[in-house]
């Protein structure tokens, strides 16, 4: 981030950070929506894309409000396991 343009950012923004987390397990479609449907219900987390050909999803995060560890133990509550840590992208 450019540290002369962080006055144009609103603070919630500046919170934000976006990780891919790669799952195991993800074989169909419905794994793409309870996966989505999981992340999405996490608070803080304001966007996901869950990509099944490359078994990863991408998440965009409130880190006020939640962490990588909380998705992951959602990931894992909904029957499926994260398989590396969280990929931070920039």
């Amino acid at each position: 981030m450019d540290i002369k343009n962080i006055a144009n950012i609103s603070p919630e923004e500046r919170l934000l950070e976006t990780h891919v987390i790669e799952i195991d397990g993800m074989t169909c479609d419905q794994c793409v929506r309870v996966i989505d449907e999981a992340l999405r219900g996490v608070d803080g987390v304001k966007e996901v894309q869950v990509d099944r050909a490359n078994s990863r999803a991408t998440v965009t995060y409130d880190s006020s409000k939640t962490n990588i560890p909380a998705l992951h133990d959602t990931l894992l509550r909904h029957g499926y396991r994260p398989t590396t840590f969280a990929i931070p992208t920039r």
